[in-house]
């Protein structure tokens, strides 16, 4: 991220040399920002996150990781739900780059509930990459990649559960400073942005400033270059998971 945007300052900045730079516009009402601040490390085990969930007459299908194995735990899954009765199965299913599982439940009342975990979502086994994901399943259905797995079928994003390296978030401030585009290896709502001296030279090709009634969350990759979110469900990619509102300000006590 810091290349991209110091390879488009470098070009600007060669081009206002030859041309002379121009004078900055008015400023404009800008957007708002809080950065990360100290990180938190956790162990994202999805056990210890399954097991609390399932319902106390659940159906135990336990833990799988060999293909043989994985297909004698589908088999208990779909006899379970074809009863109608609760269960929890966990598979552990061979990754290509990181370690990954899924933990599959079905409770009392009939909803059906997965735990995506990925050891590191980026490749390799790093466990402060780690991360949990959780969401609600209309049904389980049969992988068609493998035979001894099953997958969710939902209509639903789900949510972040656990992160490996959480951060915790600064004060509300101006995004005075900051330039952004959109970062494309990410859904939307994922922006690369920098800061500082370069944030004040000519406007950078695709990055423009935050526009206001905009909150944005940034971790730093480098002291100008920032990885940020505009929304709650993508500060995930910033390892955050709490309110990214910053809390009321406490009234005043009497005279």
């Amino acid at each position: 991220m810091t290349s991209r945007f110091s390879l488009a300052v470098a070009l600007v900045l060669g081009a206002a040399g030859c041309a002379g730079v121009q004078q900055a516009p008015s400023a404009a009402p800008v957007g708002t920002v809080r950065f990360t601040t100290q990180a938190h490390f956790n162990d994202c085990d999805i056990v210890a996150t399954a097991r609390p969930l399932a319902d106390a007459q659940s159906v135990d299908c336990g833990e799988a990781r060999s293909y043989e194995d994985r297909l004698k735990m589908r088999a208990c899954v779909e006899a379970a739900d074809a009863a109608g009765k609760p269960f929890i199965a966990i598979f552990h299913l061979p990754g290509i780059d990181s370690a990954i599982s899924q933990a599959l439940l079905r409770s009392a009342n009939g909803e059906h509930l997965q735990l995506w975990y990925d050891s590191d979502p980026s490749g390799g086994n790093g466990r402060f990459q780690s991360r949990v994901h959780r969401r609600g399943c209309e049904r389980f259905v049969p992988d068609p990649d493998s035979e001894a797995d099953l997958r969710c079928e939902s209509q639903t994003v789900g949510a972040t559960v656990c992160l490996g390296t959480e951060y915790a978030l600064g004060a509300l401030q101006s995004a005075a400073g900051l330039l952004c585009m959109p970062d494309e290896t990410y859904a939307p709502g994922v922006f690369d942005c920098g800061s500082g001296e370069d944030a004040r030279s000519p406007v950078l090709p695709g990055y423009k400033p935050v526009p206001a009634g905009t909150l944005l969350v940034c971790k730093a990759n480098s002291p100008q270059a920032f990885t940020c979110s505009s929304t709650s469900e993508m500060d995930d990619a910033v390892g955050v998971l709490t309110e990214r509102e910053p809390p009321p300000v406490a009234p005043k006590g009497g005279p």
